[in-house]
Formats: C-alpha cells, structure tokens, sequence
C-alpha cells in the first residue's frame, strides 16, 4: 500500500511538470522561418521563356500562421496524448490496483475461508477429541461402577458367606454346649443319683447303725415323760433335739405336733428332763441336731 501511495506521487508530479512545460511552450512561440527560396530556369527551346511570378507576402504570413496554428494543435493533441497515455497508464495502474486489490482481497478470503476451515476442522477435530474422550470417561465411569456394584455383589456374598460360616459355627458351638451341658447334666444327675443312693444307703446304713442308739434316746426320753391328764392314750409326734457331744440337751422343739399343745410341751419337757442322752456305740455315729420320733408306748408309734 505504501509503495502504490509513492507511484502515485510520482505520476502526479510528472504530470504537473508536463503540463508546466506544454504552458511554457504556449507563451514562447518560436519564429518559424521561411525556407529560403529556390530559383530555376526552365528553358524550352519551342516556347519563349516567361518571368516567374513574385511571391505573395499576405499568403505568407498566412501560412505561417497556419504552420504555427498547426504545430501549435500538434502540441495539444501531443499534450492530449500524453494526457490519454497517462490516463490509459493511470487508469491500467488503478485496474492493475484493483486487480491486485482484488487478487489481494481473494488471497485473503481464500486465505480467511482456508483459516475459517482448518479452525472448523480442528474444532471438529477437538470436538471429537472431547466427545472421544467423555465417551472414554464414561466407559470407564461405566466400568467403574461396574467393577464397583460386582466387588460390592462379591464382598456381600463373602459377607453372606462368612455370616452363614459363623452362624453354621455359632449353631455347632451351641448344639456343643448344649450337647455338653446335657452330657454334664445327666453326669450331675447321675452323679446326684449316684451320691443320693450312697447318700441313702449311708443314711440307711446310719440309721440302722444308729437305730438302738436312737431306742435308747426314746426309751429315756419315755421314762422322763409325764402324762397330761386326759391326753390320749395313742399318738406320736416328731421332736427337734440340739445336744452336746456329752448328750446334754441345749434345745428341744417339736417339728411335728402331738396332737395338742399340752402333750407338745409336755414331751419338751421330757427331752429337757432326760438330758444327758445316752450316747452313741461308735462316736462317729453322733450328730448334734436328730430328729426324734416320740411316742407314749412302742406300740403306739
């Protein structure tokens, strides 16, 4: 642009100093000069010879007005085709301006619609690139979730598994306890069993071995009793003793009743009275506490 601005300056000027040159040619006409006249003879030989005739000055001066009028229209149409010239060159710059203009113009539509594309194909590109990868973001996502949802199935069946081993374990521990607790208790029942029939058979053997032991505790405890008038003739009770490893009685009450409360205190009064009790054949076979079964006569019991 820079340089189309500098020709056309330059034109410029040359056409003013042209101009300047044609207006100065104008004011400073140059006298044409006549050409010098040439003189013959001419010699006919059958004719007598006739004086040439002089020329004529008006029609001189005329035609060197018309030679000056004419060099002056050369001037003008030469000026006038200098002007056409530099019109034609003006006017075939301006076009080969507007050609390149528009060659200009063109390159750089071309060049606007080649950029406009290659952004349009490397935001298709891009947008592909962003469609790809949120589609690969969703695969995986999908993946994701996927691997996820099967460790979580897969943990809840471990879970579900392990529940069920510890709860198969639990039942097995209880049917084993309780296997075990059954086992203890018919063990304990039949070691109770086993110890009350010992513990019978010792009371058995005890109390045989303690029975003249206890006849003679009654017999002593009869011949200290005093019957209550009126009392029956027939009746027995049973009598709590508390003695002393000497035989002395420290307390008698009755656990089983006589009949009355007469006869009830009236053999308490019998155990007191009979203190110190006879003691046992083998002193193993002493106990503190009895429980003595009272009756007026031994056919009354």
């Amino acid at each position: 642009m820079e340089l189309n601005r500098r020709y056309l300056i330059a034109a410029t000027l040359l056409h003013l100093a042209l101009f300047a040159l044609l207006f100065a040619g104008s004011l400073f006409p140059r006298k044409i000069q006549a050409p010098p006249v040439i003189q013959a003879a001419l010699v006919i030989s059958e004719r007598p010879q006739q004086p040439a005739p002089e020329p004529d000055r008006p029609n001189l001066e005329e035609q060197r007005k018309q030679e000056q009028q004419k060099k002056i229209e050369e001037q003008r149409r030469e000026q006038e085709r200098l002007q056409e010239q530099q019109r034609l060159q003006e006017k075939k710059r301006i076009a080969e301006e507007e050609t390149q203009k528009r060659r200009q113009e063109e390159q750089r539509k071309k060049q606007d619609e080649l950029r406009i594309r290659a952004e349009a194909e490397r935001a298709r590109v891009e947008e592909q690139k962003k469609k790809a990868a949120e589609e690969k973001q969703r695969q995986d996502e999908i993946k994701r979730k996927i691997k996820e949802a099967e460790e979580e199935r897969q943990r809840q069946i471990d879970e579900e598994r392990k529940r069920q081993l510890e709860e198969e374990r639990k039942e097995l521990e209880r049917i084993k306890r309780q296997r075990e607790a059954e086992d203890r208790r018919r063990r304990e029942e039949m070691m109770a069993v086993a110890a009350a029939e010992d513990a019978a058979r010792a009371a058995a053997a005890r109390g045989a071995a303690q029975a003249p032991w206890s006849a003679a505790i009654v017999d002593k405890i009869r011949r200290n009793w005093q019957r209550p008038p009126a009392s029956a003739d027939r009746f027995n009770c049973l009598v709590r003793v508390e003695q002393l490893p000497g035989g002395e009685v420290v307390r008698a009450s009755i656990v089983r009743s006589c009949g009355s409360a007469v006869l009830d205190r009236s053999v308490e009064n019998a155990v007191l009275k009979a203190s110190p009790l006879p003691s046992p054949p083998d002193p193993s076979l002493f106990e503190r506490i009895l429980n003595v079964t009272f009756c007026p006569t031994p056919d009354a019991c």
